[in-house]
């Protein structure tokens, strides 16, 4: 397993341009690339659905309790309703997450999880920090919120299967991508995204990686997180999803040219 980064990290910008090249900058605006607004529209449904959950960091950041000093690790995969939920409460915390992820077929990451479970369920909690390891979405949730927040969870995530639906209702406008495997060569180390859950640009970078089976460090960029101006420190701008890939030393804004990039990279043609 690898290493997990200490909360909130990502290097200074004068370390980042150091080891990486910007090959494709950010404009600090969002557009939406020629041929891309079917897929990004179909992305933004389930945010839409959702009623931004998962854009803003909590208003009670201030209140919470602690930090951690590594990044949780989740077992998860994009497609899964149960998953995402898991994955707007990171954003509303503010916490950065490593995460493995375990497509239906996936013969690395998957496997690995079912072996440390001892079950086929998904998402898959392990905290470095406490040595917690945990199966099921709303105890996840109740943890972490209980260990990093403040104890009180949001309304959003409170409401038993009606919950669970609203998400899948948006996920199906994707058709199942971020589900199933695509071959792959696994990098030696994970690759860096800056994101929050609710963006629809970071959605399909994500289930890119998801369907490629790259483990990625993902640092949570809700609006309002502090660590927002550490991102546009690095090159001058804010804009999401960007990627930092320390296998090859690239660096990258805009979700078609990192999609691009990580299947030329990464997927076995």
């Amino acid at each position: 397993m690898v290493t997990t980064r200490a909360q909130g990290s990502g290097g200074s910008s004068s370390e980042t341009k150091q080891k990486y090249t910007l090959k494709s900058e950010g404009g600090g605006t969002y557009k939406v690339a020629g041929g891309q607004t079917i897929n990004v529209a179909t992305a933004g449904v389930n945010a839409f659905v959702r009623l931004g959950s998962g854009a803003f960091v909590s208003g009670k950041l201030a209140e919470f309790r602690k930090r951690p000093k590594e990044a949780i690790i989740l077992y998860e995969f994009d497609g899964c309703p149960f998953c995402r939920k898991v994955r707007e409460a990171c954003s509303l915390l503010d916490l950065d997450v490593l995460f493995y992820p375990c497509p239906k077929d996936g013969p690395n990451f998957r496997p690995k999880a079912k072996a440390m479970s001892g079950k086929g369920q998904f998402p898959f909690l392990v905290d470095p920090n406490t040595g917690k390891q945990m199966l099921e979405s709303d105890a996840i949730i109740n943890y972490l919120w209980n260990e990093y927040g403040d104890g009180q969870v949001p309304i959003q995530f409170k409401l038993g299967p009606l919950t669970t639906i609203s998400i899948g209702v948006g996920l199906l406008a994707r058709g199942g991508r971020g589900t199933s495997y695509r071959k792959s060569n696994l990098p030696k180390e994970p690759i860096e995204i800056w994101g929050y859950e609710a963006s629809p640009f970071v959605k399909l970078a994500r289930e890119v990686l998801t369907e490629l089976e790259l483990p990625h460090l993902y640092h949570s960029v809700a609006r309002n997180s502090p660590k927002r101006p550490l991102l546009t420190e690095k090159w001058g701008s804010f804009q999401v999803p960007y990627i930092e890939d320390p296998n090859t030393g690239t660096a990258m804004f805009e979700s078609s040219k990192i999609i691009e990039y990580l299947n030329d990279t990464y997927a076995v043609k």
